[in-house]
């Protein structure tokens, strides 16, 4: 964990931690699982998921039913990301997803189609033919670096990711998001 000078000059700083995969590919793990269970509490309005490749992966590990006070439903299972989407659209949420055009992604794209048909344009999404940015973006926090939302992306490559929680930087990013894709959203 560290801390990154505030960009207005006031001297104070803003925490955020950098994390390094795959030998801290638990606490990349743990960040998503926390940041996705804050995200439950109180959706963010909207969530970007930003990920040049995205895969359902098994996100949330409910094997001991962990996460039951959020989604007594879930299963004492592994829990995939379509599930998490379903469960943040279900209580209100919206989120807005940005992946790259590739075949990889068709079966995630399916995924948004599936949860459009349930839940309307509270889920949006763009393809981008060469989008490679990788970022998660909610009202609270910035997760960004080079890793893509997969299973190696998340457990096995060599990735480097960045939590940031000052909230100038936050309010940044939103603008740059919504300004490059906002009229790309289907």
């Amino acid at each position: 964990t560290g801390c990154h000078p505030n960009p207005q000059g006031t001297g104070m700083t803003e925490p955020s931690r950098d994390i390094h995969g795959p030998a801290q590919s638990r606490a990349i793990r743990d960040v998503l699982q926390t940041l996705f269970a804050a995200e439950l509490l109180q959706p963010s309005k909207p969530l970007w998921l930003c990920f040049a490749w995205v895969t359902d992966l098994q996100l949330l590990d409910n094997s001991a039913r962990q996460f039951a006070l959020l989604q007594p439903d879930w299963p004492a299972a592994p829990i995939r990301l379509s599930n998490v989407l379903d469960a943040l659209l279900a209580r209100g949420g919206q989120i807005n997803v940005v992946i790259r055009d590739h075949e990889h992604n068709e079966t995630f794209i399916r995924v948004l189609e599936r949860l459009r048909a349930e839940h309307g344009v509270a889920i949006r999404w763009a393809v981008g033919d060469k989008f490679h940015a990788k970022g998660l973006l909610g009202e609270r926090y910035f997760l960004n670096g080079s890793m893509n939302l997969t299973v190696s992306g998340v457990s096995v490559n060599e990735e480097h990711v960045v939590l940031r929680l000052d909230p100038a930087l936050l309010a940044q990013q939103r603008l740059e998001f919504t300004e490059r894709w906002e009229g790309n959203l289907q």
